[in-house]
């Protein structure tokens, strides 16, 4: 990816935090990417892990599966609660009970039965140790024979329980009990089988639960009943000492202060009544009330009978007035009649009147006596208060005892018959048939887990490849982790693309003279452009290239900047400032007898040091064979006027500088440069490498202008994200 940094370098150098092993920002695109990037060792590591997994799979013995389905009850081991008092043991299960049986029939003990039921430790298939030559006899009885059987028969329990899987099906109450065998009939009947040992068990559990249910409750109901009896005997003893006799389960004094408030209610009733007689006839007394009013209040019978012979003597009267009149002898005889009869009248009434006087006081003094017997017998009761209370304490404590007595009593009645119960907890429903078809392995099933595991291994060795990954893989990456500028992505120009050029040469410089029309050229116009026309840039005239480690190619780039620069017309020079190695003259074949070296020592000029490029009509000023010398060269001030003098003449000065961690005058000659390109190769060069070059040229004073990537494959997948378009293809 081709990038114009338009970003200002400020006056620190502020690296990001490193990130120790990164793998990236995940998302679409980067996920895409990876994939792309790392499809070959995905599907190299993917096809090997494939292939092995699925050679292992088919090579395994043929194992048979065979289920048998078993449907849960209630009950189970518990003796019968409060809520099972007619001793079903069908009720339907909590989904704890069935959990808890599903243990058991996963459980080793079960599973060490099975193992001696069907004699497992006979069977190869299960038991690896007969195999073994230093197996003891069959007749040793030693601690170390014993140790070793043990051994052997756990391991054998442990290999059975490993082929044995137990399922619930679902939310229901129904179990899968699936058995793997290399044998058919073998896997049935291990399923079979245990299924019929997990009802045993059950059954055997039930039974001896009930025993010792039984067993206790024997005991505890002795202890019960004793302690009944003793309780009741208090309470009769102490009825004895303390004289509170009780009658059908009340006390005597309690019985006698009923009746006596009986007795109370009755005579004020009666008092009552007749106090509202006499009243009344009172009251009709003193306001003078008709003869027939008080026959009605009076109900006597002989004021009635009086009543009639005075109507009757009252009719004859006035029927002797109408016949002979008021003077007439007969009247006055049957006047002084009716007189008589009214007085008779009037004496019945008072002597009625005196006797309802007689029974209100009667009824009133026998109120006072049934209030006073009352009061009597509340004193008997209020005197003797607290032997009452205690009495009532020890009748509570008997009476609790022998609620728990016969709660207990009830319970072993219960449970009497629990041990004949023979209903397993477990019902059979589906027994298991012998598979016709192995269940493993198979074909599919190999196929889709060898794929699962191959494309797992081989996305695991992708991640782990990429986090080791420590170069850069694009241009964005490059900002990312060192935080500079990517000025340019310069692709790597392949062998083929060389042997197809006119160029007699291999090296990348001539291909870019034989093909300026190419993606490889305009990387480097991009590169000239980036750093000679940066917006808040001074006026790039010296640039500086150079590397964080050898064979970076920084020569390569030097040279291949300063031939761009000189075919667009620039005057253009190139200043070999690696002491060491010398690349530029091995690069462009000419032996010089003089080069920088003998310039800044004044031993000739400049102009007399250069050599002109004929292909591109760049100037090169390089380093001649005299050799490395120890003096201080670039941090002199005569390196200084050089540079002051060349910028007259040249309108590019690319200084080509040996690597800055390998070489530590680098620094000295960056920092005389207008701007310092640093150049790291694609996939090659490391972060922590890149960082301190960085950091060193920064600390040095030299004006970092960016990193350019180099030798970038356009044809890796992933990595190119943004193809250079190549002209010279049309």
């Amino acid at each position: 990816m081709n990038v114009i940094a338009i970003r200002k370098p400020t006056g620190e150098m502020n690296l990001p935090p490193e990130d120790g092993g990164e793998l990236g920002t995940f998302s679409l695109k980067w996920l895409f990417d990876f994939l792309v990037r790392r499809w070959m060792l995905i599907a190299a590591v993917a096809a090997v892990s494939f292939v092995l997994a699925f050679a292992v799979f088919m090579i395994q013995p043929p194992q048979y599966s065979a289920t048998a389905l078993v449907m849960m009850s209630g009950g189970g081991e518990q003796v019968l609660g409060p809520q099972q008092p007619n001793g079903r043991p069908d009720a339907p299960p909590s989904a704890p009970v069935v959990d808890s049986q599903l243990e058991v029939l996963r459980s080793d003990m079960l599973t060490g039965r099975l193992v001696d039921a069907l004699e497992l430790m006979s069977d190869p298939e299960w038991n690896a140790a007969l195999e073994d030559s230093d197996a003891p006899a069959a007749t040793d009885q030693s601690p170390a024979a014993l140790a070793y059987r043990t051994e052997a028969r756990q391991a054998v329990v442990k290999a059975v329980s490993g082929a044995i899987s137990v399922r619930r099906r679902g939310l229901t109450y129904a179990a899968e009990v699936t058995a793997v065998s290399q044998s058919p009939e073998r896997a049935a009947q291990l399923a079979n089988h245990l299924v019929e040992l997990f009802q045993r068990y059950q059954i055997e559990a039930r039974i001896e639960s009930a025993a010792r249910a039984n067993t206790w409750l024997s005991t505890r109901l002795e202890e019960l009943r004793s302690d009944v009896q003793a309780k009741e005997s208090q309470v009769e003893q102490y009825r004895a000492t303390t004289g509170l006799v009780s009658t059908q389960g009340a006390f005597l004094i309690e019985q006698q202060i009923t009746d006596a408030q009986a007795s109370l209610m009755q005579a004020r009733a009666d008092l009552s009544e007749r106090q509202a007689r006499y009243s009344q006839l009172q009251d009709l007394l003193n306001q003078g009330g008709s003869a027939d009013t008080l026959v009605t209040v009076l109900n006597s019978v002989v004021i009635s009978q009086l009543r009639s012979q005075e109507a009757t003597v009252a009719r004859q009267l006035a029927d002797y007035q109408n016949r002979y009149g008021e003077a007439h002898p007969a009247i006055a005889n049957v006047r002084a009649e009716l007189t008589d009869i009214r007085e008779q009248i009037a004496a019945e009434t008072r002597r009625i009147q005196a006797g309802m006087r007689n029974d209100v006081d009667i009824a009133s003094a026998r109120v006072i006596q049934a209030q006073a017997g009352l009061d009597s017998l509340r004193a008997q009761m209020t005197g003797g208060g607290p032997e009452m209370v205690r009495l009532r304490e020890l009748e509570r404590e008997a009476a609790a005892a022998r609620t728990v007595y016969e709660s207990f009593l009830q319970r072993a009645h219960e449970i009497a018959d629990q041990g004949t119960i023979n209903t397993a907890p477990a019902e059979l429903i589906s027994a298991a048939a012998i598979p016709s078809e192995k269940s493993s392995p198979r074909l599919s099933i190999s196929f889709v887990l060898s794929f699962a595991l191959g494309l797992g291994l081989g996305l695991a060795a992708a991640f782990l490849a990429e986090a080791l990954d420590d170069g850069f893989v694009s241009s964005d990456d490059v900002e990312r982790k060192t935080g500079a500028p990517a000025l340019a992505s310069i692709p790597q120009v392949r062998r083929s693309e060389l042997r197809q050029s006119s160029t007699t040469t291999t090296h990348p410089a001539a291909f870019m003279i034989q093909r300026q029309m190419s993606a490889f050229t305009e990387a480097f116009r991009v590169l000239r452009t980036t750093i000679l026309f940066a917006a808040g840039q001074p006026k790039t005239q010296v640039v500086a290239i150079t590397s964080a480690l050898p064979n970076e190619g920084k020569t390569t780039v030097s040279l291949c900047l300063s031939r761009v620069s000189a075919l667009s017309g620039q005057r253009v020079l190139l200043i070999d400032c690696d002491l060491r190695r010398r690349s530029v003259k091995e690069v462009l074949d000419i032996e010089p007898d003089v080069g920088l070296l003998q310039v800044l020592s004044g031993e000739v000029t400049w102009r007399q040091a250069i050599y002109l490029d004929e292909a591109s009509g760049m100037c090169v000023l390089p380093v001649s064979g005299s050799g490395f010398t120890p003096k201080e060269i670039f941090g002199a001030e005569d390196m200084s006027r050089l540079i002051a003098e060349l910028r007259g003449s040249f309108d590019l000065i690319v200084l080509d500088c040996a690597p800055v961690l390998a070489v530590a005058e680098t620094r000295v000659a960056a920092a005389k440069a207008d701007a310092v390109v640093l150049v790291s190769r694609w996939q090659k060069t490391p972060m922590r490498a890149v960082r301190a070059a960085l950091q060193q040229l920064h600390d040095a004073g030299a004006n970092v202008r960016g990193v350019a990537l180099n030798g970038l494959d356009r044809r890796a997948p992933g990595y190119y994200s943004y193809p250079t378009y190549d002209f010279s293809k049309g």
